[in-house]
């Protein structure tokens, strides 16, 4: 493999791997989170053998770093991951409060599901991976990600009627 430099890769990779740790890393260990991830790609890249997208290849080792972040930190009472807080303390112009409005209520939506269920949503309709991609990431089929798609989305649907829509189903 032609193997950038480390510039390139990292302007690449950096706002999906930022993006996906921030879902699920409390806010203060965001940014060492990634580094840490950024330098497990850097110094993997040789032995990237091209089976799968860069991204989703860099992603997979994110996954893991992020496991190792929890199981480093268990029992320090870390609070659960919720965009809310700094959405709400953003600066945002009058005319985007609607807008703020939704992205709090998908923010504490996603905040109820399973870190699998919030993987799956972010990698296939946030970041527009494949099936292929995802499958790939978070090392199941591809048949196990279309089903954890559907009850992913079934799961949103769920938490969000009842939170933002009077509790119908």
């Amino acid at each position: 493999m032609d193997t950038d430099s480390f510039d390139q890769i990292y302007e690449n990779l950096l706002p999906l791997v930022y993006r996906f740790v921030r879902l699920r890393v409390p806010t203060h260990d965001v940014e060492d989170v990634t580094a840490e991830i950024l330098t497990k790609v850097w110094c993997a890249l040789p032995g990237f053998k091209g089976n799968a997208s860069l991204k989703s290849w860099a992603l997979r080792i994110a996954y893991h770093q992020i496991a190792d972040y929890y199981r480093m930190n268990r029992g320090k009472g870390l609070p659960v991951i919720s965009l809310s807080h700094d959405l709400m303390n953003s600066p945002v112009a009058e005319d985007q409060s609607e807008l703020l409005t939704t992205l709090l209520s998908i923010s504490e939506t996603l905040a109820k599901m399973s870190e699998p269920q919030v993987a799956v949503i972010q990698l296939r309709l946030i970041e527009g991976f494949s099936a292929a991609e995802v499958s790939q990431t978070l090392g199941i089929t591809q048949q196990a990600v279309d089903s954890l798609l559907y009850r992913a989305k079934k799961s949103f649907c769920k938490h969000y009627r009842m939170d933002h829509a009077g509790g119908k189903r």
